[in-house]
């Protein structure tokens, strides 16, 4: 009996104090009805004077204006306005005004997309001789009439076989001279179908060394790395396209790097050792093979 007792005084009290701070909204609102020129001090002489709404205006606003702020001050609201205080920091429920909504109903999942065609991936060429430069393979007993027709057509260029046997055994090792320029030995072997370079080694014209040593000289041990590295991206290229590929070095101290335009390279003062197939020259040129400093081509 007692709790019902209680209760009821405690919700008669809170419908008090809710009427009481509902008053003094009314009273605000009320406030707002007065111009705005009338509350703030003038900002001149002349706006002290300015005329008014009314005879009686005036003394009636400041007299609402007087009675909102008794209003404010009472027991009566100062208690309302401290429960509501409390009451708003012991409710988490964050109920803001303007706050947007939050639509609680349940949404419906995305309905998995289709799975798409599997579209296999195609192998990247690697290799830096020409795509389109059609030459036919050379099988092991055609070597001999290749090397003869080869230094019949390159007046600066000589072919020979280092073998002890007049017979041909593989591997065999070819030496390719360019008179006053460089010695390359190609070490050459047979993929079942066709000869193939497995190794090349260059050395200084006049350097009496074996092939399968390296060169005192800088620049042939760049040389060597270089012309290796172009046959290595391409195991199976013919032997005819590497060939050409040597040729191109007949005058590897005259020609300028396609980049930079010197010779000799700022970094390593080194001639422009490396090659790139060039299928469009801006020179008119027909495609072919042109010189690069190493140094150059990582730029």
């Amino acid at each position: 009996m007692s709790d019902t007792v209680q209760t009821s005084t405690e919700l008669s009290t809170l419908q008090i104090r809710l009427e009481a701070l509902n008053a003094l909204i009314e009273r605000l609102r009320s406030l707002r009805n007065i111009p705005a020129h009338l509350i703030r001090l003038p900002q001149s002489r002349l706006q002290s004077f300015a005329p008014l709404e009314g005879p009686h205006f005036l003394p009636q606003a400041f007299q609402e204006l007087k009675e909102t702020v008794e209003c404010v001050r009472s027991e009566k609201v100062q208690e309302a306005l401290v429960t509501a205080r409390d009451s708003e920091q012991k409710d988490k429920s964050d109920l803001r005004l303007g706050r947007p909504r939050v639509n609680r109903k349940r949404k419906r999942a995305p309905s998995p997309e289709s799975p798409r065609s599997y579209a296999p991936l195609q192998p990247q060429r690697t290799s830096l001789f020409p795509a389109d430069l059609a030459t036919p393979p050379v099988l092991p007993d055609q070597l001999v009439e290749l090397l003869k027709g080869y230094n019949k057509e390159h007046e600066h260029v000589k072919l020979h076989i280092l073998a002890k046997r007049p017979a041909l055994v593989l591997p065999v090792v070819v030496r390719y001279t360019i008179r006053d320029v460089a010695i390359v030995y190609l070490t050459l072997n047979s993929d079942g179908t066709q000869l193939i370079v497995e190794n090349a080694t260059a050395f200084g014209p006049r350097e009496q060394k074996p092939n399968y040593s390296q060169s005192d000289f800088n620049v042939y041990q760049r040389l060597s790395q270089q012309i290796t590295k172009t046959i290595q991206s391409d195991p199976q290229v013919s032997l005819r396209q590497v060939l050409d590929l040597l040729a191109t070095y007949v005058d590897l101290f005259k020609q300028k790097c396609q980049s930079c335009g010197r010779i000799l390279s700022a970094e390593a003062h080194l001639p422009p050792v490396a090659r790139v197939w060039s299928a469009r020259r801006s020179d008119e040129k027909p495609p072919g093979w042109e010189p690069w400093h190493p140094m150059c081509l990582q730029r």
